[in-house]
């Protein structure tokens, strides 16, 4: 009974169950994969897996606010095709441009949310529509030229392969964000704004700032994945509007905001780029990907719920569980507890 009771809390822990999930694929993937693993197709899993990781991150920064951003795939295109070419010839100048752009964008963002208060989920789709069109303006067919030394950073050999140490830097930067000022309020704003205005923090402002995160990470995403694909294409944003809300289900976030964590969003991201690799050594089309994909997704935010709603009804029986009386006993002819 008792290890069930454990098996059970474990479960509920969304970044844990997309650790388990992961670790299925890629059991399944070393396996199925003839001649096994190798650094090559690790490395090359993860570079593919890094703008994915980044830019799914950005959207669980703002679920956690309870709002919603659908820009990033817009950021991730125009920023990729600007890398390719207005940026291209600045060296690595053009990196923090790129993520400047990004944060622009966010603060763009941010600003229509939260001091003109219109609905974020149409002020980040009207934003991602608008950087998709912009994108396709500036590079109407893939090409253009990323810088070799951006490329090569981001790329090359180390002792291990740098996706990892990226990866590892992006956890640790998480693990540092959550437990600022900023990170502990926008959890707060997630749970109850309300509650959390009323005890002096400016509501507001954390979203602003969340937002301009966001799109900082967004940025950053669209730059790193022109020196990963190593050219530039309007059209490969448009694939991240729905893996980065897929990455955070499979993440186990709850997308009513406060709760969840960016290392589970890393996680469900990593498993969405292994997940063709699988498949595709078993011989299944791209279609049946898709559709697997979506089960997979549903799956996770089902578990996700029934982990959710498991866990309200045990703070509520707390809540309605009768307090039992301390007997009084006579003192004095009076009574005291």
């Amino acid at each position: 009974m008792e290890r069930r009771g454990f098996v059970a809390r474990v479960l509920r822990n969304g970044t844990v169950r997309a650790a388990l999930v992961l670790a299925v694929f890629l059991i399944a993937w070393s396996v199925l994969q003839l001649g096994g693993l190798s650094v090559f197709l690790i490395n090359s899993w993860l570079l593919l897996s890094l703008p994915l990781v980044l830019a799914a991150s950005g959207v669980t920064l703002v679920i956690f606010t309870g709002e919603f951003d659908l820009s990033a795939a817009g950021v991730v295109a125009v920023t990729n095709v600007l890398m390719a070419t207005w940026l291209s010839e600045l060296g690595w100048l053009g990196l923090p441009l790129a993520v400047l752009v990004g944060a622009v964008v966010g603060l763009f963002n941010g600003f229509l949310v939260v001091v003109m208060r219109l609905p974020a989920i149409a002020v980040t789709l009207a934003t991602f529509i608008i950087l998709g069109g912009l994108a396709l303006v500036i590079l109407p067919t893939p090409g253009g030229r990323i810088d070799p030394g951006i490329i090569d950073f981001f790329t090359g050999q180390l002792v291990v392969p740098r996706s990892i140490i990226f990866l590892m830097v992006i956890a640790l930067l998480w693990l540092l964000y959550r437990n600022t000022r900023m990170g502990v309020h926008a959890y707060g704003v997630g749970q109850d704004a309300e509650a959390l205005r009323l005890s002096g923090v400016a509501v507001d402002r954390v979203k602003f700032g969340v937002f301009a995160l966001a799109g900082t990470l967004y940025g950053l995403a669209g730059a790193v994945l022109a020196a990963v694909v190593q050219t530039g294409d309007a059209t490969i944003g448009s694939s991240y509007l729905l893996a980065t809300f897929a990455a955070v289900a499979i993440g186990g976030a709850a997308f009513t905001g406060g709760s969840g964590s960016v290392l589970g969003t890393m996680l469900g991201a990593l498993t969405l780029t292994v997940i063709p690799k699988v498949l595709f050594v078993l011989g299944i089309s791209g279609w049946v990907q898709r559709v697997f994909e979506g089960m997979l997704i549903i799956a996770a935010v089902l578990v996700g719920a029934v982990a959710t709603q498991s866990e309200q009804r045990k703070v509520q029986a707390v809540k309605t569980t009768p307090k039992v009386e301390a007997p009084t006993v006579s003192v004095s002819g009076g009574e005291r507890p």
